[in-house]
């Protein structure tokens, strides 16, 4: 991700960096309005529109104005805008001023700058209105490689093929292409041949049609692909439903099913939560008080990678949905390891390191069980409580659930399992490594005024003073199932936290225990449900075949999964409630090699790969 080298010159923002305008300094607005944003009607349901070049983002906005202006009941916008070149917030702010647009746009404008990203590579989203915003930070052809979707619309609004070739070449087309909808129409105020004839290529139907205030400008249609996809991951992508989704049942209550519940909400669907206990929140989701941070680990390593693009997005739901401010946390190396990970970090846009600490400016001291009600509040689900889970069959189609000392309810059309440590005891396959981890929390009489939440080997939270505590924590056993508090596991907390301690005598006054749920390599699991005979059948020979084309997975029973979210759910339930809703609906999703490393099947892949089943 590169910063961007504006000025203003004739009234209009140019580029130093291809030497170009972003649009017409005279009547930038009429002239978006033509090429892009009034060029094409909306589909009834669902629209997906993309866009090369997010620029000052104006032909999003208008866009969004038009949408909000035209919408109908059920009618959603996804809007994904590739953008290589970084504008800071306030030189965004001073464009718009500057061109007299900001009175027009001010509401959206100021909400947007509200949850604007930090200048790092990323797919991050906007909640407007029916419409999500997935702003897509980095170079164009490896992010275009990476996600997946299917776009009715297209805007091609990069600068001038002759300034910026590398937008409009054969590649960056062939990735359209890939991800464009069958009949996809394509918009662009260019007129080059080169451009003509990379979309001629790849099977659109060009014409050249009168542009604004010049002689001609294109116009596609996409035909489709001319040959079936290569894929030789075949085995991590997820079959489209291809039905009506009326109701989904969610069982459990804690955040990875409140995040669910929120997000379904969304899609003008029927959200039931089943939950065994009498009241919200009581599994690890209950704590008093959380840390939403990042694991600090070397550049690359993807569970760090994910760690961070999990732990912003989050912190970014939190302000967009629950007004939430966060206040910042405080990372400590305590050894050796750490500070070496964090001297590698020491540019990252996200952690302010300087020595063995690190602020992280987007982090939150949060209460668990506050952000847990607000969502359900939020989604209107309907929650039954002491709903003891037992078990599930589907006959045409349809899920029927079964409870312990409850009816039966049926006529489900998804079941996602959202569930805690126990979720194990639901799970039949042979290769999902999981395990259960007891972890107590310490509540001390308050002791250390701090604004922000301290983790080193232990971590600390500023006081709760509508309890009058503070939280210290937490403990990490696999091996104990106990469910009472431990008088030496609240004693290694204090001494997991006496860095911060000054001959301090604490008063411990209670303490919470709670599960967790693990998975072996410490991703969640996140994803549809998969027919292991299925996969041990059809890629037993991934061994010697891993570059060639997989077999398509076959139409599994709509069965999904959040779980395993250790103990950084509130960070990575908000994604994995996106992932399931795209995968359930078929919508833009975020980087493929996020999901292939949150996929339910992973384990048995690399097995089979390894060639050791």
């Amino acid at each position: 991700m590169k910063k961007a080298n504006i000025i203003i010159k004739d009234n209009a923002p140019y580029s130093l960096d291809f030497e170009d305008y972003y649009f017409n300094s005279n009547d930038g607005l009429n002239e978006s309005k033509f090429i892009y944003t009034n060029a094409f009607e909306f589909s009834n349901s669902q629209n997906i529109i993309a866009e090369l070049g997010f620029g000052i983002g104006l032909n999003f906005f208008l866009t969004l104005k038009r949408f909000l202006i035209e919408k109908k009941e059920n009618q959603r916008l996804f809007y994904i805008s590739f953008e290589n070149f970084y504008i800071e917030k306030e030189t965004l702010r001073e464009i718009y001023k500057k061109l007299n647009f900001y009175d027009e746009f001010k509401d959206i404008l100021e909400y947007f700058l509200q949850f604007y990203p930090p200048c790092k590579d990323g797919v991050y989203r906007f909640y407007f209105q029916n419409c999500f915003l997935d702003l897509v930070f980095g170079e164009a052809k490896e992010k275009l490689s990476n996600l997946s979707f299917q776009a009715n619309v297209w805007y091609l609004d990069g600068f001038a093929p002759s300034k910026n070739s590398d937008m409009f070449d054969k590649d960056i087309i062939k990735l359209v292409a890939k991800n464009s909808s069958v009949n996809a129409n394509v918009l662009t105020f260019s007129a080059a041949s080169s451009l003509k004839n990379a979309l001629c290529e790849n099977n659109f139907n060009v014409k050249k049609v009168k542009g604004y205030k010049k002689r001609e400008m294109l116009q596609a249609n996409f035909k489709g692909l001319k040959e079936e996809k290569y894929d030789t991951l075949a085995y991590f992508n997820t079959p489209s439903l291809n039905k009506k989704i009326k109701k989904i049942a969610i069982i459990g209550a804690g955040i990875s099913g409140a995040s669910l519940a929120y997000e379904l909400s969304l899609r003008s669907c029927e959200v039931d939560i089943f939950e065994k206990e009498n009241t919200l929140a009581q599994g690890a989701s209950g704590n008093i008080n959380g840390i939403l941070s990042s694991l600090i680990l070397k550049p690359n390593v993807l569970l760090g990678e994910f760690s961070q693009y999990a732990f912003l997005e989050a912190s970014r739901f939190y302000r967009q949905i629950l007004k939430l401010t966060p206040e910042g946390v405080y990372e400590f190396a305590y050894n050796q390891l750490m500070q070496d990970r964090f001297a590698s970090q020491k540019n990252n846009v996200l952690f302010e390191i300087d020595g063995n600490k690190a602020f992280l400016k987007d982090g939150f001291c949060i209460k668990p069980q506050e952000v847990v009600k607000t969502l359900l509040e939020k989604s209107q689900a309907k929650i039954f409580f002491e709903h003891d889970f037992k078990g599930y069959s589907y006959i045409n189609e349809k899920f029927i659930l079964d409870f312990n000392n409850q009816i039966s309810l049926q006529d489900y059309d998804v079941l996602i399992f959202a569930q805690g440590a126990n979720v194990k005891n639901f799970l039949s396959y042979k290769y999902m490594n999981l395990s259960s981890v007891r972890g107590q929390c310490t509540h001390v009489k308050p002791f250390l005024d701090n604004l922000h939440a301290f983790s080193s080997k232990g971590y600390i939270c500023p006081i709760n003073k509508e309890a009058n505590l503070q939280l210290i924590g937490a403990s990490y056993d696999r091996l104990s199932q106990e469910c009472k508090l431990s008088r030496s596991d609240d004693l290694q907390n204090i001494e997991n936290i006496k860095e911060f301690l000054q001959n301090q005598n604490l008063e411990i006054i209670g303490g919470k225990v709670g599960f967790r749920s693990y998975s072996s390599d410490r991703f969640a699991i996140v994803g549809q449900a998969y027919d292991e005979d299925f996969y041990l059948e059809n890629y037993k020979a991934l061994l010697w075949h891993k570059n060639k084309n997989q077999k398509k997975l076959e139409s599994f029973k709509p069965l999904y999964f959040s779980i395993a979210h250790g103990s950084r759910a509130f960070a990575s339930a908000i994604v994995s409630a996106r992932i399931i809703s795209s995968l359930i609906f078929d919508e833009p999703r975020i980087e493929k090699h996020f999901i292939h490393a949150l996929h339910p099947a992973r384990f048995l892949i690399r097995k089979l790969r390894k060639g050791l089943i």
